[in-house]
């Protein structure tokens, strides 16, 4: 009788442990389930916000871009408007069809003259208070690709040559991909040009105070039959220079060799007297790019922040020294764009800080692009 207890007893048992191990399989099983579900769900809200995020960037852009178009519109009735009287015709004067060579007139793409200014006004501070570097980066691609797809623009007699250093140059690009996607050959795709002659080199500064290739030296490499020049420089001058080489913004103080201010303003004379005054068979289009704000002048600048200079400074001398002699500045420091100090655009367009990946040279191509239509009457 004891022994049949015991068996029964072993018995209850067994199954007590069989149907507990069931119960907790079935626990685990619920929990996985669940964890995975919530998993799945994450991903499909995240896919969901980008969306929504990339049509907020659309829709902004259809806006800014049908605003400057109303814009135009106004300008051209304003215009129609004046013309009230008709004009009076020479009974004895030559013809005029043919444009005075090294006019506006002549280029081979018909210029705005007098073009306002469209980048937003503001500093880098004022644009950080709205958003970040990456939403606005984002926004202004959307916008410049609608520009560019409205685009009726003929390029295919323009040449562009561009005076650079290694951003310029497509560094931190495999030899085998830097060819082709340093954004000068991204422009000429874009635009569909005759020819985009790319004189980046990689280490130049736009100063001789450290002779490393620098532009001062060699801007007169560039070809008298340019009908566009782009100079983007200064991104090695921030690094390295201090507060003498820097020198004065000041026009009157400013005149001195061997500092950034100093030559940046003597080379900026000598284009515009060589491209732009003495160039009577041909006329030529002057920008000058104001580089993206990078992390990497934070570092130098807070190793020695009574010698070295901050690169506000270094694009506040830019944008005063350019449009003196008639280098219409994009600048995308004040803009916002590309700025390595969010992390979001380090990690998907400026892996090192201040160089761009493939994706990221487009993006500055495509805003050069835009921003060489929309001072082109359309």
């Amino acid at each position: 009788m004891k022994e049949w207890l015991i068996r029964i007893g072993c018995v209850l048992l067994g199954v007590i442990l069989t149907l507990g191990t069931m119960h907790l399989k079935t626990i685990i099983t619920d929990s996985d389930f669940t964890e995975r579900s919530e998993s799945v769900e994450q991903k499909e809200e995240k896919k969901t916000e980008e969306e929504e995020s990339s049509q907020d960037y659309d829709l902004e852009a259809q806006l800014k871009f049908q605003d400057l178009l109303d814009k135009k519109n106004e300008e051209k009735a304003s215009e129609e408007e004046k013309k009230t009287e008709p004009e009076e015709v020479a009974i004895d004067a030559e013809p005029t069809d043919a444009p005075e060579p090294g006019s506006v007139e002549s280029a081979p793409v018909k210029w705005i003259q007098d073009y306002p200014v469209i980048n937003s006004e503001g500093t880098i501070e004022d644009k950080l208070s709205q958003r970040s570097s990456y939403d606005e980066t984002m926004a202004v691609n959307a916008f410049d690709k609608i520009v560019i797809a409205n685009s009726t623009v003929d390029f295919s007699n323009v040449k562009i040559t561009v005076l650079g250093d290694s951003l310029t140059a497509g560094s931190n690009l495999d030899d085998s991909e830097r060819e082709q996607y340093n954004w000068p050959s991204q422009l000429k795709d874009i635009l569909g040009c005759k020819e985009v002659v790319n004189l980046g080199i990689g280490g130049s500064t736009v100063s001789c105070c450290i002779d490393h290739y620098p532009m001062c030296r060699r801007w007169s490499e560039i070809d008298n039959d340019s009908d566009i020049i782009i100079v983007m420089g200064g991104s090695n001058d921030m690094l390295f220079e201090n507060k003498w080489q820097f020198g004065e913004i000041a026009y009157e103080k400013r005149m001195t060799a061997g500092t950034f201010c100093g030559d940046l303003d003597d080379m900026l004379g000598r284009m515009k007297w060589t491209y732009r005054d003495h160039n009577d068979e041909h006329y030529c289009k002057m920008l000058y790019i104001n580089p993206p704000s990078t992390i990497l002048n934070d570092a130098v600048y807070a190793l020695d922040t009574g010698n070295m200079v901050h690169q506000r400074t270094f694009a506040e001398a830019i944008n005063t020294i350019a449009p003196a002699y008639d280098f219409e500045v994009i600048d995308m420091y004040n803009n916002n764009l590309l700025n390595s100090h969010d992390p979001a655009i380090n990690a998907q367009y400026v892996y090192d800080g201040i160089h761009c990946n493939k994706e990221g040279y487009k993006i500055l191509a495509e805003h050069v692009a835009s921003q060489i239509i929309q001072r082109i009457e359309q």
